[in-house]
Formats: structure tokens, sequence, C-alpha cells
């Protein structure tokens, strides 16, 4: 009795040890590869330089997968957004009951904030048109940013290009979502 408990027991330890190496390599088996990584970076509308640089082969990007690289991207969005964002406020004497000569571009960066926090529940939800649209409004908030700054005398060329590298990240994500991640479901 004791030799067949002990040869079952150790056939499901055998098992489960299987279980956790398949399941381990078929997560490893679906990170982004450099091939796919050129692919994103060489599609239209994409800055292939800046994409190349962000998505440059580092070990946090060599262990992430689609969905992964889609979540880094939108943090590194995030991040750009809020530092651009207190630059606005520190340049621009701002008050929450004062305009601004940079007032636009705070209100609609805000925004893109908020549209970060709800692409990322999109993301985890595999809500990708959802996440398709938080995206493409926090791209259209930087274009309205843009348009304003365009106007100002002497334009202001840092923060429109701060704009355009968040810009630029939207359109990354774009690639991903539509090339990558919706192809998978």
């Amino acid at each position: 009795m004791v030799a067949y408990v002990d040869k079952n027991f150790s056939s499901a330890c055998l098992v489960v040890l299987l279980v956790f190496v398949v399941s381990s390599y078929a997560r490893f088996s679906t990170m982004v590869t450099k091939d796919e990584i050129h692919f994103i970076c060489t599609q239209q509308d994409i800055n292939s330089s800046f994409c190349f640089e962000v998505l440059k082969a580092t070990p946090e990007i060599a262990r992430l997968d689609f969905s992964g690289l889609a979540k880094f991207l939108l943090n590194y969005q995030a991040q750009n957004i809020s530092d651009t964002l207190k630059q606005f406020k520190l340049s621009g004497g701002y008050t929450r009951d004062t305009e601004s000569k940079y007032s636009v571009c705070i209100e609609v960066y805000e925004d893109a904030l908020d549209n970060r926090d709800r692409a990322l529940k999109y993301l985890a939800a595999k809500d990708y048109d959802s996440l398709n649209t938080m995206v493409s409004a926090t791209m259209t908030d930087m274009f309205t940013c843009t348009d304003d700054l365009s106007t100002m005398k002497p334009i202001p060329k840092l923060f429109i290009t701060k704009s355009n590298v968040i810009s630029d990240l939207s359109s990354i994500i774009f690639v991903i979502l539509e090339h990558c991640l919706r192809k998978k479901n």
C-alpha cells in the first residue's frame, strides 16, 4: 500500500512539475522579439528612430509580451505627460482660479492623464476598442495643445516637442494594439 501511494505521489509531483515547466515556457514564448519590434517601429506613421530608441533592447523590454509592452508604453507616456504638465504649470504662472497662457494645454494634459488610467483598465480587461478610444483621445489632446502653442509668439518649441513625443508614443501603442493584441484574440 505504501509503495502504491509513494508511486502515485511521485507521478503527481512529476505532472505538477511538467505543468509549471510548460506554462512557464508558454509565457516566455510570447515575449516580444526583435523582429516584432522592428515590425512595430517600421510601420507607416511611426517615428522609427524614436520607436527604436524607446524599445531598444533592455532587460525590462526583453521580458514583456505585447500586453506588457503596451502597459510599459502607457506608463512611459504617463510619466512624460505628468512631467510636462508640471513644466506647463511652473512656466505659465498657473493657479486653479487664474487663466494661464498654457491653460488649454494644462487642461488637455490633465485629461490625457485621466485617459491613461482608464486605458490601463481597458488593457487589463482586454477591451481593445475602449483602449483604442483612450489612446486616440490622448493623441487628440496633444494635437489640441500643439495647435494652441503654435499660435504663441515666440513659439514654445520645447512644449511642442514634448507633445509630439507623447503623440509618437500613442502611435506606437496603436500599432501594438492593431497588429499584435487584436490579432491574438
